[in-house]
């Protein structure tokens, strides 16, 4: 299986976590995506690693954030629908 990292940056009202819809891209590895976001903030970051959620944060400035989340590509998915009686 292939790991990958997701990069969102955007905003982040009271700490708490970056939408999807703000993210940047998938990265090939997590120094990538550290790079990524600091290219797109303007700025070196100050990571840290949050336990709980399992992603690694930094704070771009009030209210937004940037956050990398590892995870494994979906190839392809197959989805039917159908009425049921």
């Amino acid at each position: 299986m292939t790991t990958v990292y997701f990069l969102d940056l955007g905003f982040s009202p009271d700490g708490d976590a970056v939408h999807p819809v703000d993210r940047l891209g998938t990265m090939p590895s997590l120094d990538a995506a550290k790079a990524g976001a600091e290219q797109e903030a303007g700025k070196p970051l100050q990571w840290r690693w949050m336990e709980g959620r399992k992603v690694w944060r930094a704070e771009v400035s009030y209210q937004r954030a940037a956050e990398i989340s590892e995870g494994t590509p979906v190839e392809r998915m197959t989805v039917a629908a159908g009425l049921m009686d």
